[in-house]
This record gives structure tokens, sequence and C-alpha cells, in this order.
């Protein structure tokens, strides 16, 4: 019996997911040391640099030369990271948490993904059990999305409106990831499209 010749594209996607699978998994558990490291305080002296999901204006101006003319500019809705100075071993312990769960989804998204890319390498497109991983890296990545939100409501309402710079002001603006939730829907939507497929051909094998 003759070998199904698999699509280049496959390949390409098979290969390259496992590659980068193994990847992320060796820095999923260089992630978790340093989680476990930062929750018992073994990290002395600790610099943390957190991101920050909430827009803030910068009050001072600056200016750009556009085509031999100062044009004067301010940053709106600008984004980016708070250092903690010689972190306290209490907010280490806060984000270490955060840093395990974030980084255990997205093991198990990438992990689910890997095993459902493998089913597809070796010809299970409309397999059932291929199907319900597919249904399982769409809740995934819903969970993955709620608690990115949670986490921008827990860093406005615990850090930033205690935070007093005479530079910048909050303007309310959080970043709610929609491309998550769309990811999420797509792959979701897609179950149901195979599952349908998979009814069918069921169908058509029992009719010949």
């Amino acid at each position: 019996m003759n070998a199904i010749k698999k699509p280049l594209s496959v390949k390409v996607i098979y290969y390259t997911t496992n590659i980068l699978f193994w990847i992320f998994a060796f820095a999923a558990g260089l992630a978790a040391i340093l989680s476990i490291a930062m929750f018992w305080g073994f990290m002395k002296e600790m610099q943390l640099h957190v991101g920050v999901p909430i827009a803030v204006d910068v009050v001072e101006k600056g200016s750009i030369s556009l085509y031999k003319q100062m044009v004067d500019v301010q940053f709106v809705e600008m984004y980016g990271k708070v250092h903690f100075i010689d972190t306290p071993v209490f907010v280490s312990r806060i984000y270490s948490v955060y840093m395990m769960a974030v980084v255990g989804l997205m093991f198990f998204i990438f992990f689910t993904f890997r095993k459902f890319i493998n089913n597809v390498y070796r010809g299970e497109y409309f397999d059932i059990s291929n199907i319900a991983l597919l249904k399982r890296i769409a809740y995934a990545i819903l969970g993955l999305w709620v608690f990115s939100v949670f986490y921008a409501y827990f860093q406005y309402y615990v850090l930033m409106i205690n935070l007093e710079f005479e530079s910048i002001t909050l303007n309310g603006e959080m970043q709610f990831y929609p491309l998550l939730l769309l990811a999420a829907l797509f792959l979701w939507v897609l179950s149901h499209i195979l599952m349908k497929g998979s009814e069918l051909q069921e169908e058509q094998t029992y009719t010949i």
C-alpha cells in the first residue's frame, strides 16, 4: 500500500510546530524555575519589570523634523513597563503566580496544538478525537483571554491608580486583547465545521 503524499504546507507546519514546541518547552521550564525563585524570595536585589496594559498620556512634549520643518508632538495612549526598584518579596510573589498561570496556559495550548498538527500530518483530518483537540485549544485561548482581561483590571486598580508621576497621566484606556477572543471564536467555529464534515463523511461511507 503506497503512503499518501503529504502537501508541502502540512510538512512545513508539522516540522515548524515541533521545533518551536521544544524551544518553548525549554523557555517555559526556565520561566517556571524563575517563578518559583521569585515566589520564595530566592532572588535577592531583584529588579522586576512589569508590562502595564493601561495607556498613559505623557505630559512632556517633543518635536520631530519632517521635510525640514519642526513639528511639535506628544505621545498619546503610550504603553510601557513599570520597574520596581529593589522589588519587595510580596510584589515578586504576586507576579510569579501570574507568570506561572500564563506560562501554564500557553504550554497547554502549544502542547495541544502540537498533538493536533501531528494527527493532521498522519492524515487524521476529520477524526473526532482531533476535532476535540481543536475545541480544547479554543477553550484554552478563551481562558487565556479572560485571565488577560483580569490582569489588566488588576494592574489598573492595584498598581496604576496608586502611581505618582509628574510627567504622565492615566487616560483609562486598557488593552482587552480582542485578537485572543477572535482566535478562540474562530477555532471554536472551525471545530464545528470539521465536526459537520466528519458526520457527512461518515454518512457517505455508510451510504456506499
